[in-house]
């Protein structure tokens, strides 16, 4: 299998270490090498059957196993040594890479991986299984080691990284993201801390979700719940205890996501910010600052509105009218209610705009004679999560649906045809688990990636404007974070930037944190849960 994979003077020169070790592998005798093997097999491999060993690279003749041996090595390093997944070397990882690159379907074996791995823990880089993260034990599938850094440090002095001169610290390479976008983003990251209170918090969090999660029976929705706060409260834990493994870990790790989202994500970065909740970022700090979110309003609508100016430069859009003036999802509402609405509506009109937009079927052609109003009226003071979903993704919806594409038709032609056609000549992209009735295949609106397009080219050439004068940042697609401090700097380059790329005024708003925010997100009450569970009593937990 040929793979071609570009990677870093950094990996370069782990591959010239390699090399180094072959040859004092060959000055030892055979029962020396395999008492090596050995070792080093049950440090790495706990659960091994049978021990790992290097000797087909030694033979000097047996070309194959060096050519697959150094596309196994670079494809593995440069996971294990990225910033994102640093010491995880799951072969799930390794397999999906050499699938990717090589356009196969196939990938079973594992044996050049742990050849890697092994040679990796000769060199002295691993240094032992830190944590079993998958439920497969079969020949060290699924885990993940402590990174020895003081050796990884030395090693790489003097090394560029292929991308960007950078002082060398602890900084590798953002596997998957090669330039200094992504290395920045780990460096601000890494350098967070956390109130002791939230810490607190969410330490308290995880143990109540594991002591109590699985004792219970939950459904679907109110499992997803509870694990997108487990996923916070990790994150918040790491970057209090600065745990750089699970600091940059992906946040959005559900089974759910199709192969589309994680290889065609339009240039979208992704961390353990990304999906925690903007009151739990607001309790982060840099330099010991409260971290202040500069993002677009209604930027995703802002995007469509240029887009279609882009490709009719002559209509005049009422839509990108309103998204340039801030008040575009109150314009919405008046729309679709004919009245000023209150911010708890807004945030539904928000939901409800983004699904019409990216949803995968016809827009709604039946008017519903029950009005919009009271749907959401309903909707709002639902207090049952599963009948609030069914109303949000039912007649609330499609009574929305059905008012504000009538409005596009009838006012904004152009506009409604681009979200039509996007509605209808959908793509099949597929799954990655086939769903419990065994759909491998879903169906799939193309319109969300030609946004996120054009908002992570605005986005990177925000960031080139502002790097030389703001030290750390992050990105969650539209939004930039920084330090209070910098915070007008990156709004006025936002500004600029949207008048260079879009000749348009982009309205930009400012999110401060105010040190003050009570953690309900991590107020686990045992008893909203545990209580379902028919006769339940807390002494039946120790059985």
């Amino acid at each position: 299998m040929k793979i071609e994979i570009v990677v870093s003077k950094r990996i370069e020169r782990l591959y010239e270490e390699y090399l180094s070790l072959i040859e004092d592998l060959r000055g030892k005798t055979k029962d020396e090498r395999l008492v090596l093997y050995e070792r080093m097999t049950r440090r790495l491999f706990p659960h091994a059957t049978k021990v790992v060993n290097l000797e087909g690279q030694l033979n000097e003749e047996r070309k194959d196993y060096q050519r697959k041996f150094k596309e196994w090595f670079f494809v593995i390093c440069k996971s294990s040594f990225s910033n994102g997944r640093f010491g995880e070397t799951c072969f799930e990882f390794y397999k999906k890479e050499i699938i990717k690159k090589s356009k196969k379907d196939k990938c079973n074996s594992k044996i050049y991986a742990h050849k890697v791995i092994l040679a990796l823990g000769l060199i002295g880089l691993l240094d032992g299984v830190k944590e079993n993260y998958s439920n497969s034990r079969d020949y060290g599938h699924g885990y993940n080691y402590d990174i020895n850094y003081f050796k990884w440090v030395e090693m790489m002095k003097g090394v560029s990284s292929g991308n960007v001169s950078m002082p060398l610290d602890i900084e590798i390479d953002w596997s998957g993201y090669e330039d200094w976008y992504g290395e920045r983003q780990y460096e601000t990251i890494t350098s967070m801390s956390v109130g002791s209170k939230v810490y607190e918090q969410a330490k308290n969090y995880l143990e109540q979700y594991d002591k109590y999660f699985y004792s219970i029976t939950l459904k679907e929705g109110e499992r997803k719940h509870f694990t997108d706060k487990w996923f916070a409260a990790r994150a918040v834990s790491a970057i209090a205890e600065h745990d750089t493994y699970h600091m940059l870990r992906h946040s959005d790790d559900s089974e759910d996501n199709d192969d589309e989202k994680l290889i065609y994500n339009a240039g979208r970065y992704y961390t353990c910010l990304t999906n925690m909740h903007n009151e739990i970022r607001k309790e982060l700090r840099i330099d010991g600052e409260p971290v202040v979110e500069v993002d677009i309003s209604a930027a995703q609508p802002t995007m469509l509105g240029l887009l279609l100016r882009e490709r009719y430069p002559d209509i005049r859009s009422a839509w990108l009218e309103h998204c340039e003036k801030g008040d575009f999802y109150e314009w919405i509402g008046s729309i679709a209610i004919g009245r000023k609405i209150t911010p708890e509506e807004r945030k539904v009109i928000k939901l409800l705009i983004m699904r019409m937009l990216y949803i995968a079927q016809k827009p709604t052609e039946k008017k519903d004679n029950t009005s919009f109003e009271t749907y959401l009226k309903k909707y709002i003071k639902e207090k049952n999560p599963s009948k609030k979903e069914n109303l949000g993704k039912g007649k609330l919806f499609k009574s929305f649906d059905f008012i504000v594409i009538s409005y596009l038709k009838a006012e904004e032609p152009k506009l409604y045809k681009m979200v039509y056609e996007a509605r209808t000549n959908l793509k099949k992209v597929r799954r990655r688990k086939a769903t419990a009735a065994g759909r491998t295949t879903k169906m799939r609106n193309n319109l969300s990636i030609l946004m996120t397009e054009m908002e992570v080219k605005y986005m990177k050439r925000v960031l080139a404007v502002i790097a030389p004068y703001v030290k750390y940042f992050y990105t969650i697609h539209d939004c930039v974070g920084c330090k209070a401090s910098d915070a007008e700097k990156v709004r006025q380059a936002m500004h600029a930037v949207g008048k260079e790329m879009f000749d348009a005024t982009l309205n930009i708003k400012l999110e401060k944190g105010t040190g003050e925010t009570v953690m309900d997100d991590f107020k686990f009450i045992p008893e909203e849960v545990v209580m379902k569970k028919k006769g339940w009593k807390p002494e039946k937990m120790a059985a």
